[in-house]
Parts: C-alpha cells; structure tokens; sequence
C-alpha cells in the first residue's frame, strides 16, 4: 500500500502530551514497517484543524489528483490530527474516496468499508471538536476577564507593540505612534480625505489597506480604551485601559466625525491662495463681474494670470504685474504713531462691548456641561435601579461622554484664547505703521483679509495695474487722524468725534487677521 504520512500541530499544541511532529512521525514510520506500507511522501502541517484550508493538505489533494493511483491512503497519528472539525471531516473522506484514497489512524485504526464503523468514525471525530469548542469557550472568557480589567488580549493594533506588565498583557507605543497620532490631526483638521490620509502614511513607509485605515481611525484603542464584545447576555462595553493612550479624546471624536461626514468644511482640493491672493477682489471694468485667475504652460515654465472669462485672452493680466502695483498703493499708506493710539483707544471701547459674545458663549457652554453632567448621573441611577437595560445604558453614557468631551474643549479653547479682540490690538494694528512689510509676509488669506479691510469695494484693473478705488471708513479716519489732531479741539473732543462715526471695521475679522 501506498501512504502519505500526514503530522499535524497547531500553536495550542504541546510536545510533552504526545503531539509532537517527530513523536508522530516515528510512530507512523514504524507502523508502515510492520505492514510493509510504501511511504510515498511525508507533510508537515502547523496549522488549526478547524477546517481543511490548510496549505499542506491543498498540496496533497493537488498530488493526489495529478498522480491518479499514487497514493492509496493518508495516515494520520489519531483523528484529531486529521480534522477538528466533524462535518467537513466526513465530506473530505467521501471526496477522498471516490479519488480512490482511504484515510486511517495508527491509534485509532478503523475499517471505513465496514458500515458498523460509521458510529466509531462519528465519534472519534465528534469528540476532537467538542474539545476545541470548549477550548474556544475557555479561551473567549478569560479573554473577556482580562479586557475588563484593561487588559490588552489580540495583535497590537498600528502604533503599539504587545506587551507584559507583570502577569498582565497590555500595549506600548512603538515608532510608528507619532504618525498615527498625526494621522488622526489630519483626518480632525478636515482639509484631508481618508484617502489622502492614507497615501500619506504609504509614502512614510507604511502600506496599509483602505479598511484597515478606517478601522483605525475608529478603534479606541489610541484613547486609551478597550472594547469588550458582547457575550451571551452581557452587554459590549468600553472600559479604560491600562496601556497608554496616543490621543486625546477630543481628537478622536473629531477625526470620527470627519469620517462619518459629520463634519463637512472639507477642502479635498489644493489650496491656490497663496498663489492668487487677488482672485475675488478684482472685477472686470467692461462686464463688472469678478476676476478668475489660472495658470498657461509655456514652453520652459508656467505663466500665470488674472483675467475676465467673458473677454478674450488679451485683456489677460501677469500676477506678478498686478501684485506689485497692489503693493504700491500699499506704500503710499502711512500711518503715525499718534494716529494709531488714538484709533487703538477707539477700538478698544467698541471691541470691549463686542467681546460680551464670547461671554455669553461660555455661559452657555458651562450650563450646558453641568446639565450633560446631571444626565450622566441619572442614566447611573437608572440603570442601578434596573430601569435601563445594560447594553442602552452603554450606549447612552458613551455619547454622553462623548458630547461632555466636545463641550469641555470648546470652553477651553474660549477661555485659553481670551479675548480676540486684544491680540488685535496689541499685535496687529501696531503692524500698520509698515503695512508693505506685514502685506508681504503674510499668506494669501492674510492678504485678502488685509485687503478687503482697506478698499471698500473690488479693484479695477487698467493696463495691469489697479486704478483708484476707495478706501473704508476705518482706513480713511487714520488718514484724517492727523488732520483732527491739528484742530483746536482737545483730544477728548477728537476722541469723541471720531468714536461717534467709527463702527467695527467692514469685513475685519481681527480673531483671523
């Protein structure tokens, strides 16, 4: 007879009960000895019997069915070597079968022609199972218990390496924590997609597959949380625990709700301000309609231009030309010192009674905290007094949670950042004393900001250059400051007179600026 020695171990396996790969080839080598069975070849699988798709076994079912009369039997140790698995089990001896090929056991031997070996057959093959249902049943608790202690039980998700702290399995930040952690600034920011997010961490070196991404970006594992699953009747929960986190929570339910499209101020598209700073404030003189702006490839570079889609491209003007004339009118600015500490004081009355928006947001942030607070603690009566299931109550104190989490920041932001109003005052409006300099500097927001501050409607462009367009209220009382100032009247009257006319300046965005 003609046999495939077939020696199997899976990691749950040990050498000391028998099971070793050399034990079992040994005994089979001699019990093909003793009846002068030919030994065609010899597999060697490390691998879960659970089911047949095992590479080891795939390459003897291949050789078995190219080589038709090779083989006339597979020899296994015991049955619980060959499968785990009753059902599939009978299903691949009956394919085997009809290929010609029996399957056998050295210790478990049986006669699969003789019909009264059926109930043995389902026996030995049913009883390997039940063990291996009742080792995952184990295996499934304890790794529960050990979740709800914190522990970490499973493959470290990207970011973390397994590790032991003491008799306990947790996590630790390996290299790659800080591109997870910036990985999830981007996705909070909202300027990138998952995609692009994506891409990035491909081109720092780390290939990861769509699905998998999302799932990071959704695991609470980097809060420094565990997710246990539900079983049986116990509910799925989120417990802390005890590895270190990689983020905050508030960055983790930002970057979730740009994911879940909750959060919709996405900029997907490369961003061209910096590049056409003038692109919405300059419009055409023949159509009045606003000026776009584009890029035309030359033979050596690119050219770029602001023109009217409506006329053809000789009324097309170079940025570069339109800059420096913008710039130029920005030169002739000149605003003195006293100027500017009369127009500070100004703005600080009216600023002052203007910040009360911020006040009043912060009230109502920290009524608003105490009130999620006061529902935090009446779902924990409830379900102390069985009025909410175990699973409703994890689910309502998780948004809870979640929303006290977002809350808390808001008003953090808002008392960190104090009134916008002063850095204003104190930073910016010194800056106008060289407005060129400051224009300059500055990105392509800044700039439109500037801008629109200064000109009280869109320029006007003639042979490439900007023609005169008036200036805002606020810019032209500078410009007269000095003149007032000149006057008999003293400085409160000035000051009066000047706060009687002045409002917050059209378009000016001081908390942006």
């Amino acid at each position: 007879m003609k046999v495939i020695i077939y020696k199997r171990v899976s990691t749950d396996d040990q050498a000391d009960r028998g099971f070793s790969l050399q034990h079992q080839e040994d005994v089979m080598r001699r019990y093909c000895e003793i009846n002068n069975f030919s030994i065609v070849d010899v597999y060697t699988e490390d691998y879960s019997a659970k089911t047949f798709d095992r590479p080891e076994w795939q390459k003897i079912i291949q050789y078995i069915k190219k080589n038709k009369g090779a083989v006339d039997s597979i020899l296994c140790l015991r049955w619980d070597r060959f499968s785990r698995n009753a059902y599939e089990s009978l299903t691949v001896i009956k394919q085997l079968h009809k290929l010609g090929v029996t399957v056998n056991t050295v210790e478990q031997q049986l006669d699969l022609t003789n019909p009264d070996s059926k109930m043995l057959l389902n026996l030995y093959l049913t009883l390997p199972e039940i063990e291996n249902d009742k080792n995952s049943i184990r295996t499934t608790e304890g790794s529960r218990r050990a979740r709800l202690e914190g522990c970490w039980t499973g493959t470290a998700p990207m970011g973390y390496v397994n590790f032991r702290d003491g008799n306990k399995s947790t996590l630790r930040p390996d290299v790659n924590a800080s591109l997870i952690v910036e990985s999830f600034e981007r996705m909070a920011s909202s300027s990138y997609s998952a995609e692009e997010v994506r891409r990035w961490l491909k081109d720092q070196g780390i290939k990861i597959a769509k699905q998998t991404f999302l799932n990071i970006i959704r695991n609470p594992a980097y809060i420094g949380k565990v997710l246990v699953k539900p079983w049986k009747k116990e509910p799925s929960q989120l417990v802390l625990g005890i590895h270190p986190p990689l983020i905050t929570e508030e960055l983790f339910y930002k970057a979730n709700d740009v994911l879940a499209g909750r959060k919709r101020n996405m900029k997907f598209h490369e961003d061209k301000t910096d590049l056409y700073p003038l692109k919405g404030l300059l419009k055409c003189p023949v159509h009045g309609t606003s000026l776009t702006a584009y890029g035309a490839k030359g033979r050596k570079k690119v050219f770029h231009y602001y023109l009217c889609c409506k006329c053809d491209k000789s009324q097309r003007h170079p940025i570069g030309e339109v800059h420096h004339s913008v710039e130029q009118i920005l030169s002739r600015i000149s605003v003195s010192a006293q100027s500017l500490n009369l127009y500070k004081r100004i703005l600080e009355k009216i600023f002052e009674k203007g910040d009360h928006q911020r006040r009043d947001q912060m009230d109502k942030l920290r009524s608003e905290i105490v009130r999620q607070e006061q529902r935090k603690s009446n779902l924990q009566d409830r379900f102390l007094d069985g009025d909410i299931q175990p699973q409703d109550y994890h689910d309502l104190k998780v948004r809870v949670e979640k929303e006290l989490v977002l809350l808390k920041s808001k008003l953090n932001d808002l008392e960190e950042q104090g009134s916008p109003y002063k850095t204003y005052l104190n930073k910016t409006v010194p800056m106008l004393e060289d407005l060129p300099s400051f224009y300059r500097k500055s990105d392509g927001v800044t700039k439109k900001k500037i801008l629109s501050c200064i000109f009280s409607e869109k320029l006007v462009l003639e042979k490439g250059r900007v023609a005169a367009t008036p200036f805002t209220t606020p810019v032209q009382i500078l410009f007269n400051a000095n003149k007032v100032l000149q006057e008999s009247k003293n400085k409160k009257e000035v000051e009066n007179d000047l706060l009687s006319i002045m409002a917050p300046p059209s378009g000016l965005e001081p908390e942006t600026l």
